[in-house]
């Protein structure tokens, strides 16, 4: 079972509780060495709409499997670690939604805790991120800080990030 190879998983790199991160990893590579090769489709729901999620890897050399989940979709979220900011890898996956022409993209701030929940952070990695984006003709960024280790602005709205009055990751996901 999925779950199990999971919490396996996450045992094995020390971890306490399971890595969520890893539940699209179909892949044993993937678990193995923490990163998405091939693209993970995973459906659920909510009361107010249903999700067909496309886990692309971020990674250079499997650009086309990125290519291949972002050429449906109507949402990507672009994943960026708070204490790295814009990297190439951002402004490639950005540049491949533009080209795609995904017409709403949303630019996850994460790991907000490695970088004391700190504000100026995040504002200066979302407005980097947006003058980028503007320039490659997306037409729509909506930058939310979050922590998905400890839940912040995922489902929930932060408590440690009250600066922040945006809509959560699930509350733009429904509307």
């Amino acid at each position: 079972d999925q779950l199990e190879a999971v919490e396996r998983a996450s045992a094995s790199r020390g971890q306490d509780a399971p890595d969520l991160a890893l539940l699209t990893d179909g892949l044993r590579a993937e678990r193995e060495q923490g990163i998405t090769i091939d693209v993970a489709y995973r459906y659920f729901a909510t009361p107010r709409r249903r999700f067909i999620l496309a886990d692309t890897p971020g990674h250079v050399q499997y650009t086309r499997n990125m290519v291949t989940g972002a050429s449906t979709a109507e949402l990507t979220v672009i994943l960026v670690d708070a204490r790295n900011g814009v990297v190439e890898q951002t402004r490639r996956h950005a540049a491949i939604a533009a080209l795609l022409r995904v017409p709403h993209v949303v630019l996850a701030v994460n790991k907000m805790d490695l970088v004391d929940y700190r504000e100026p952070v995040f504002a200066a990695i979302a407005e980097e991120f947006t003058a980028y984006a503007t320039e490659l003709g997306v037409p729509e960024v909506t930058a939310i800080p979050i922590s998905a280790l400890a839940g912040d602005n995922v489902v929930e709205p932060s408590a440690v990030m009250d600066w922040y009055g945006g809509p959560t990751v699930l509350e733009h996901l429904e509307t």
